[in-house]
């Protein structure tokens, strides 16, 4: 059993194609949806694309799936295996909330339940991603389904764990109690399901060379259950990683929120391209202002 560390999340969808298995499941247990869409990568300078890519990880696992080979003979209607995000309830609703904000008024859900509803049901019916409310629902109800299923991965984003804020690149400020979930909880559901392969993601540096860490003592656990740990790409520093992020949520924050709201209405109605233009122009003028070449 293998245990595979990466310092960004979406340095994941990539290991996992990599394993050249043909998946029928992958649990993503995490604090965010990393259901961004993307954009155009060539508007980032390549030392920064890997970061910028790192809300978009949800979606990539279910792009990159694709590049699992099906045995020769053998026809699938959706080659895709299962993706189900384990996301605690109330940053789910944080995440629905945030969606709200950037819509025209129009278009707004004013109630909080049907936000939420209709952010779930979007996820499964247009994206292929099912939620799995927890807390407050148990981790062990997943337990069943992954052991009945022949081949999958558990992803694990450790910003997911209460333990961890203090050792990841995105923190939960405040969460307060029952909010986020607990490592025992995360381990007591690894020793019943047993996933063959874990991706873990979004540790900081300092916390995977501390041998004192929370996640020092996660990997512990781990290999106590049986686990080799390897390591799938870890960064240098964690300076170079929350320079990154940081210049990565300016240039959004700053740069494209601004260009789509102002462009909303014509993209909604499906012209993108004035809004392309003027957001490369933006990102070129932006990055190198930042120190970073086209």
């Amino acid at each position: 059993m293998r245990a595979i560390i990466h310092s960004i999340h979406s340095q994941v969808p990539i290991t996992i194609a990599r394993l050249e298995r043909r998946l029928e499941l992958i649990v993503s247990m995490d604090s965010h949806l990393d259901v961004s869409l993307g954009g155009d990568d060539r508007l980032y300078p390549k030392e920064l694309r890997t970061i910028a890519r790192r809300t978009g990880a949800h979606t990539a696992l279910r792009h990159f799936s694709r590049a699992v080979p099906v045995p020769e003979g053998e026809v699938l209607g959706d080659s895709h295996p299962r993706l189900i995000v384990v996301l605690p309830e109330r940053m789910l609703a944080a995440h629905a909330t945030d969606i709200e904000s950037q819509l025209p008024s129009a278009l707004r859900i004013r109630d909080r339940q049907e936000s939420i509803s209709s952010c779930v049901d979007f996820l499964k019916g247009t994206m292929g991603i099912e939620v799995y409310q927890s807390p407050p629902n148990d981790l062990l109800n997943l337990v069943r389904l992954a052991r009945r299923t022949r081949a999958w991965i558990l992803d694990i984003d450790v910003d997911y764990m209460q333990e961890m804020q203090g050792e990841c690149y995105t923190r939960i400020i405040r969460p307060g109690p029952g909010v986020l979930q607990r490592m025992p909880s995360v381990v007591a559901f690894i020793k019943k399901a047993r996933p063959d392969t874990i991706t873990i993601s979004e540790a900081k540096v300092s916390a995977i060379r501390n041998p004192k860490s929370a996640f020092s003592t996660f990997l512990a656990d781990l290999k106590t259950i049986g686990y080799q740990i390897e390591e799938g790409g870890i960064f240098a520093s964690d300076a170079q990683v929350l320079k990154g992020i940081s210049v990565c949520k300016e240039f959004y924050r700053t740069v494209s929120r601004v260009l789509m709201a102002n462009h909303m209405n014509e993209m909604m109605r499906g012209n993108l391209e004035v809004f392309q233009e003027e957001e490369e122009i933006a990102a070129n003028r932006f990055f190198r202002d930042k120190g970073y070449p086209a």
